[in-house]
């Protein structure tokens, strides 16, 4: 009896191996199909021809808008609380602007957005304060730029612009414009070259104590978060379509410094933004407004540029008439 019950007991044993065998093979080639189903539809997204070239700026801005199929994961929520107006001195929003999704952040290091955040402590605020870039924040530049060339949002703008010819076909031609058109150098105070158009639109500076710039709503929850920015209410919103995305006017304060008229897209990648602001001022007439369009928002875009060694260089833009 003995020896049937070990029998017994060793031929279980055998079959519960090859039970825990097959489920592991079997969780294994499910996680592989998962894997490869999943591959292929970012292929198929990231390979799907773009749609048709728009012969205008309006149009452009409608199918970019549509190439953006989801809306920001880090991005938990907009607080915009009371209305307020340009000359009030009240506090109308107690609670911050925006909450994020810190986390994601932290996690998708090599997206567009965490890329972009990466840059905000490379500069200085002042204007009047030269700017010495180190060989590391000169790659975490090329980083941002080439990781917003590969988006379809940007290739599909750039084949806007060949058709413009306003740039070639080359991918180095296409990145040089938008090194030029974004990070040149440019002073605001005595020779001293303590400014770029990427500070002035995506961060904000400071100039005899007066905040320029601060077009962008990542920049606005990061200064949030370290307590240099003040939200103090609305003065417009328009809503797009999609959670928590709108275009903001408002009234804030910036290190202590009243901005009563601010505005920016809120929710949107830092592609849509770069595209839709390097298209316009590329095709629109000094201190013309563009009309674009997203989602169920209708909204005009005014930029405006210097000449810098012979070349029409971008010294700000944002969405105007908020």
């Amino acid at each position: 009896m003995d020896a049937v019950q070990q029998q017994t007991n060793s031929s279980s044993n055998i079959d519960s191996a090859k039970c825990q065998k097959l489920k592991r093979f079997v969780i294994v080639g499910l996680l592989i199909t998962i894997g490869i189903l999943s591959w292929h539809f970012y292929e198929y997204f990231q390979s799907k021809p773009l749609p048709k070239t728009p012969d205008d700026v309006l149009t452009l801005s409608k199918n970019l808008y549509a190439e953006e199929t989801e809306v920001s994961p880090y991005l938990y929520k907009v607080n915009i609380q009371g209305k307020t107006t340009p000359g009030a001195h009240d506090d109308r929003a107690p609670k911050n602007l925006f909450e994020l999704h810190q986390d994601l952040l932290a996690r998708d290091a090599n997206s567009t957005t965490a890329l972009l955040m990466r840059l905000f402590d490379n500069y200085e605020l002042d204007v009047a304060v030269q700017e010495h870039p180190t060989p590391e924040h000169v790659q975490e530049q090329h980083d941002f730029l080439r990781a917003v060339m590969g988006t379809r949002v940007m290739k599909l703008t750039m084949r806007f612009l060949v058709s413009k010819d306003i740039v070639s076909v080359e991918y180095d031609d296409q990145l040089r414009l938008l090194q030029e058109l974004w990070f040149t150098p440019i002073s605001k105070a005595r020779g001293i070259w303590g400014s770029s158009s990427f500070e002035h639109v995506f961060m904000a500076e400071t100039q005899d104590q007066k905040v320029l710039g601060l077009h962008n709503w990542l920049y606005f929850a990061d200064q949030e978060q370290r307590g240099n920015v003040d939200y103090k209410g609305w003065l417009s919103h328009k809503e797009m379509g999609k959670h928590n995305q709108m275009v903001l006017g408002m009234r804030h304060t910036f290190h202590n410094i009243n901005k009563p008229v601010n505005g920016f897209f809120v929710g949107t990648s830092p592609e849509l933004d770069m595209a839709l602001f390097t298209a316009c001022f590329l095709t629109t007439e000094e201190k013309e407004p563009c009309n674009i369009q997203l989602g169920h928002v209708s909204v005009s875009i005014f930029s405006a540029g210097w000449i810098l060694n012979g070349t029409r260089r971008l010294i700000t833009a944002y969405p105007d008439g908020l």
